[in-house]
């Protein structure tokens, strides 16, 4: 379990994050949701560890973050960004290979080498492992990405739970990537695994999550199962935009007026 308590983050004097409460559970799929400039990216990193100087409290498994040595927090926590340029060459296998680094003292196991080639068997990357990681398209790039931060966290650690962080992982990868790559995350969720992530297509988070949380203004205005608190009230109020819902077999559907 991961719990948020009273999340309140400033930069200067603008107010990023104010009173946010949110208790992530295992084996769920946790999506964010919110327009640009809401607080999405700053409430992930808070609850990641990426950002420190907040007030509130974040719990794993009843540990506060701030309470956890980095060295061991990263055995089972890893962090997608946004952000994920490389400024000198890597292969694509160096760079898969340092999701693993917390794992290994000098030099990668036997089973570190194990875990690396079921990540890239599971995400179908084989054939970009000798590439040179720059000369990857901005997709294949996302998808080696993922590949490391899969590799991280692919096996339950000592601890009680694992966490996975994804900050719009979906970018720069076309439809069937990206609903393949949320295919892939629901068979990796386990009942020991946490994991949250951007998203900004509201379909996807109808389709796909579990839990979602609606972030306007650096508050949470909403959070629940997504069938039953995704409106087109809600949407008008958080994305300014006019959408109906409609019931495609088995699922809602959200469309935007234009």
């Amino acid at each position: 379990m991961l719990k948020l308590q009273d999340i309140n983050y400033t930069i200067g004097t603008k107010q990023i994050l104010s009173g946010i409460q949110i208790n992530f559970e295992p084996g769920k799929l946790h999506m964010i949701l919110g327009p640009n400039g809401s607080g999405k990216t700053s409430l992930l990193k808070i609850t990641s560890g990426q950002i420190q100087n907040f007030n509130g409290s974040v719990f794993y498994d009843n540990h506060l973050i701030n309470q956890i040595p980095a060295a061991t927090l990263a055995t089972y926590r890893s962090y997608l960004s946004q952000q994920n340029n490389i400024p000198f060459p890597l292969t694509v296998t160096e760079l898969i290979q340092m999701g693993r680094y917390p794992h290994y003292s000098y030099e990668p196991t036997k089973n570190d080498f194990k875990v690396i080639n079921e990540v890239v068997n599971k995400l179908e990357i084989t054939h970009l492992l000798n590439r040179d990681f720059n000369t990857l398209s901005g997709g294949e790039q996302q998808r080696v990405q993922f590949a490391r931060v899969l590799a991280q966290v692919w096996e339950k650690g000592t601890n009680n739970s694992r966490y996975l962080f994804l900050d719009e992982p979906l970018n720069n990868l076309d439809i069937q990537y990206q609903k393949y790559l949320l295919q892939t995350i629901r068979e990796f969720i386990k009942e020991d695994l946490v994991v949250i992530m951007i998203v900004h297509d509201i379909n996807w988070a109808l389709a796909y999550a579990d839990k979602v949380y609606f972030l306007n203004k650096g508050t949470l205005v909403a959070q629940g199962n997504p069938a039953d608190i995704i409106t087109t009230h809600l949407i008008a109020d958080v994305f300014k935009v006019e959408a109906q819902l409609i019931n495609v077999p088995g699922q809602k559907h959200a469309v935007v007026a234009y």
